[in-house]
């Protein structure tokens, strides 16, 4: 992407003004949204139905408005918005977001007439996003497409083509510890479209790791070599709607594009280097495991677990996503011997040692400790904890379970830490939050421990496949990308 192409949409998403055109103080999603934010005193609104809003002055059009505005949210019956775009050009207004649907992707002739008046308004005027679209979340500036947005900037940037997706993202974010560079929801892509934002987050500073939900495109050349482009400078994880013939004739009234075979698709995202997962679920975890962890140099997991059964299918689980689960040297070996109690345990890889939890601190040494010597291992790569089980030490420890659960975190985080940050292996914990388990202190326990890893920037699953699948795209991209050794 050219610098002054770049430094174009960089204003986009860093307006100083903005207008909302169709502002209501009842359902306005906009209004509600970006009065909650850091730009709230440079919001004006346009609405000839009311004279303020929220007490502000509301302005009849935005020809009328005297201060420079920069970006406009569009919000006005369909059949107004090309007069609207008309207007915010001659205001000088450079960038839109048009929320309203009504265009090409009902697949109706006057849809379609519409959006093609649209474009011939705009064109080489202003730059437009949309129509049918949530428009731009981006913290650094305080751009909000719901109420709920958070306003903590983050490394991860998302790339939508439905607004649901792109709202979802902000709410999935609360629940995996996710923070946001830039969201944009682009909908039906008269102007601006997916291969632009692709180069834009690219080169994007702020973004480690891009999302990105696509149902179609209208230029699949252009798509190409912009998705080519992204993900040789960082992770692109990619969610193609629309694979099955059901999908496919729901993406296609959906924005009016056209979809293509999921071989074509598949063989798009390959070439490109690009992460094709299958769902949205599948797209927060593995963006969440991209967004905490360094990339593993290697295939090698160590697994951390307090059930010997579960360590055996964790590791077909690893077995199946192309992980290995290799012994742990003689060194390593020895080491632990003197560590880990020998009762009802095993000693090797999986480190099946649920004593540890329950025995905190020992003659010659902690829980963080044993984490540390796993870690040290030449043999393993990254190291995953499983720890599904705390009603078991509740049991064990009665009253004093919450405070030793405490403790037990504190060594498995000192452990992670050290993992992560001195070794540069990641770190990955799947803990149950299984709302069955026995009573509240149980839940609580489990959520301490998952609370504490995400507030110390670690993935956080809740279970094993989840878990794994998670880290097996952190190894496959750093293998495609010769980012492994």
């Amino acid at each position: 992407m050219t610098q002054s192409t770049y430094s174009e949409l960089n204003r986009i998403f860093h307006p100083s003004k903005v207008a909302i055109i169709g502002a209501s103080p009842v359902a306005d999603i906009a209004t509600l949204a970006l009065m909650k934010t850091k730009i709230k005193d440079n919001v004006f609104f346009v609405n000839p139905k009311y004279n303020e809003i929220f007490g502000r002055k509301c302005y009849a059009s935005v020809l009328d408005i005297e201060e420079p505005i920069d970006y406009a949210i569009i919000g006005v019956n369909a059949n107004l918005v090309p007069k609207v775009v008309g207007e915010c050009i001659q205001r000088g207004i450079g960038a839109a977001h048009i929320f309203t649907s009504g265009f090409s992707e009902t697949g109706l002739p006057e849809g379609h007439a519409l959006e093609k008046e649209l474009k011939d308004v705009a064109a080489g005027k202003i730059r437009i996003i949309g129509p049918n679209c949530f428009g731009i979340y981006c913290p650094r500036s305080g751009l909000a497409i719901v109420p709920e947005s958070s306003e903590t900037e983050g490394n991860v940037g998302v790339i939508a083509q439905s607004g649901s997706v792109a709202e979802s993202f902000s709410y999935f974010g609360k629940t995996k510890n996710l923070h946001f560079s830039k969201v944009v929801s682009y909908g039906n892509a008269t102007d601006l479209d997916c291969p632009d934002f692709l180069e834009y987050m690219a080169d994007d500073p702020q973004t480690k790791v891009i999302a990105l939900y696509i149902e179609g495109s209208r230029n699949g050349k252009r798509l190409f070599e912009a998705l080519k482009y992204a993900a040789c400078r960082k992770p692109v994880v990619a969610v193609k709607g629309g694979l099955t013939d059901n999908g496919n004739r729901v993406a296609r009234s959906h924005t009016g594009q056209l979809t293509g075979t999921p071989e074509l698709w598949k063989t798009l995202f390959r070439q490109c280097g690009a992460i094709q997962v299958s769902n949205h679920d599948e797209l927060v975890n593995t963006v969440a495991a991209f967004s905490h962890s360094p990339l593993p140099q290697g295939n090698r997991v160590s697994l951390v677990s307090n059930s010997g059964g579960f360590s055996v299918i964790q590791t077909d689980l690893c077995a199946a996503e192309g992980m290995a689960v290799p012994p742990f040297t003689e060194k390593t070996l020895d080491r632990l011997g003197r560590l880990v109690p020998r009762a009802g345990t095993s000693i090797g890889n999986p480190l099946d040692a649920w004593p540890i939890f329950y025995k905190v601190f020992q003659k010659e040494g902690s829980l963080g400790d044993i984490v540390k010597v796993v870690a040290e291992d030449d043999n393993i790569d990254s190291l995953v904890f499983m720890f599904d089980q705390f009603r078991y030490i509740r049991r064990a420890r009665k009253h004093e379970a919450i405070d030793h659960m405490n403790l037990v975190t504190e060594m498995m985080l000192e452990g992670s830490r050290y993992c992560r940050d001195i070794l540069g292996k990641p770190v990955l914990l799947s803990v149950s939050l299984d709302p069955f388990l026995e009573d509240d202190e149980d839940r609580r326990g489990n959520l301490m421990l998952k609370n504490a890893f995400e507030q110390n920037g670690f993935p956080v699953y809740p279970a094993s496949d989840i878990t794994i699948r998670a880290l097996a795209r952190l190894y496959k991209y750093a293998a495609q990308t010769g980012k492994a050794l």
